[in-house]
Parts: structure tokens; sequence; C-alpha cells
């Protein structure tokens, strides 16, 4: 086991993950990984319109997390939205250290840059002023449960987010082989409601959103 690092095959079930629930996970000194990827189905109102995708390479105390999401909306040979991010979110010992982004937003190219510095957090984005963030502040890239709990910012366009997180009690999530597992949903209520379910493990298990069309965007994770 990585110093600071918990894996899921680490963690070993339920009765571990449920000996560190009461901690306040921004301030739990072991940073729970899941084994080398996670694999999401995106729906779109029930339509597969794309994937998104995140690997965890750790080596000693330092863990690189590549993230990339493509999503594509058409009709027959019409696209009517595209959509393409990539990143890579770096921490070492436990602690969040550094983000880069890129992200092609139907036509528009966005950039993130965000770095610890000392105590502090500073992002520079693309059409955004610099920004100083508190330290514990972390990208809502959705993976890690700590960010529940802490200060957040869009990993897409820099921006530091209102939303608020609230516990929003246990639940069940169908996986994409059919696996029903239990889970833990948290609800983040910002400009678009997001609901993210935790399993036992306490790793990331789906997703569900109100996009700006009204249509309802939904991560279904694949095993």
């Amino acid at each position: 086991m990585t110093v600071g690092v918990l894996t899921r095959r680490a963690l070993g079930g339920s009765l571990a993950a449920a000996s560190l629930i009461g901690l306040c996970p921004a301030r739990a000194k072991s940073l729970i990984v899941p084994d080398q990827q996670l694999r999401f189905t995106v729906l779109r109102n029930g339509c597969e319109i794309g994937r998104h995708e995140l690997r965890f390479d750790t080596v000693g105390d330092e863990l690189a997390v590549h993230i990339e999401a493509r999503m594509r909306v058409s009709f027959g040979p019409i696209t009517f939205f595209r959509y393409h991010h990539q990143g890579v979110e770096r921490w070492k010992n436990g602690q969040f250290i550094s983000l880069q982004t890129h992200t092609d937003n139907n036509g528009e190219a966005l950039a993130v840059n965000a770095r610890r510095v000392a105590d502090k957090i500073e992002v520079a984005a693309t059409n955004l002023a610099p920004q100083i963030l508190p330290g514990d502040a972390l990208p809502l890239t959705h993976w890690n449960i700590a960010g529940m709990s802490r200060p957040l910012f869009n990993p897409q366009d820099g921006k530091a987010l209102r939303d608020m997180s609230r516990r929003a009690g246990p639940d069940r999530v169908t996986l994409g082989d059919g696996h029903v597992v239990a889970a833990v949903r948290y609800s983040l209520d910002g400009k678009i409601p997001i609901d993210d379910w935790y399993d036992d493990n306490m790793i990331w298990t789906a997703l569900q959103a109100r996009v700006k069309d009204g249509s309802t965007l939904r991560y279904v994770r694949q095993v």
C-alpha cells in the first residue's frame, strides 16, 4: 500500500469503508483511489452519446489521474453537439498538486492550469482572470469523494463553484453489467444540479445531471 493512498483493493470492503465514513473527507489522511481505471457510458435521455474514462497511475507517493471524456449528439450525418475533454490531475502524499486540462466544447477551445503554491491553489484559465483559491480547493472531477466537503472549481473553465454538497442518503445503483450495488448519493446544488453516487468502498459509481437544454445526462459505470 502506498503512503497516503488507499486503493479499492487495499480498502477491502464495506467494513473498512464504514470505518472511514465517520472522518471528514477534507481531513482524511488517506486518498481512496480506484484500481487503475474507471469507465462510464454517457447517456442523454437514455441514449448513448459518449464515454468518460479515468486512469489512475500510482508511483510511490505520487498519483496521476488521466481523464478523457468524449460526447457527440447527432441525427444521422448531422452533428448538433460535440465535446472532448482531456486532463491530468496530480497528487502527492494524498494532497492535490495540479490539474491541466484542454476542452473542445462544441468548437470553443478552453484550457485550465491549476497548481498548488504553498497553502493556496492558483488557477489560470482561458478567458478568466487568474484566481487564488483556498489550499483545500479541488477540481470537480467527481471521482474523489473528498470533493463533497471541499471548495470546488470547474476543471473545464477554471471558475470557482458555489455548489453546496449535501449527503442525500443511501441508494442503489445499477452498473453496466446489470449488477446492482449499494451506494450513497451526494447532491450538488448549483446552476446545474448534479447527483454523484459512491459505492461501499467510496468509489465513484454513477452521475446524473439536468443540463441547460433540459435533458438528463446519466453516467453508467462499466465493470
